[in-house]
């Protein structure tokens, strides 16, 4: 499941953002908007930020310690691919 914070004074929306979203919803990857507590997110499984200039980040530590094993899951690696394969298909067109 791929959670992400509502946007609101503490995060603002992003086009990247979005189209990560439209991205999951268009290849069945279950993903939901809600407030996400600083417990959860430190229970997470993994964590990404996005942004127009860096695309997908992951986030390897949080709080001086490894978020799960300190590599990026395979969750990650789906989203980034379905994201490079939009971009490409935006350049062929």
């Amino acid at each position: 499941m791929l959670v992400t914070p509502l946007t609101g004074p503490f995060l603002l929306p992003g086009i990247t953002r979005d189209l990560i979203l439209e991205l999951a919803g268009a290849n069945d990857i279950p993903h939901h908007e809600k407030n996400i507590s600083c417990d959860e997110l430190r229970n997470a499984n993994e964590i990404w930020l996005t942004s127009s200039t860096k695309e997908i980040q992951p986030v390897t530590r949080l709080d001086d310690a490894p978020v799960v094993n300190g590599q990026p899951d395979p969750l990650f690696q789906r989203m980034m691919a379905l994201y490079q394969d939009y971009k490409q298909q935006l350049r062929n067109q």
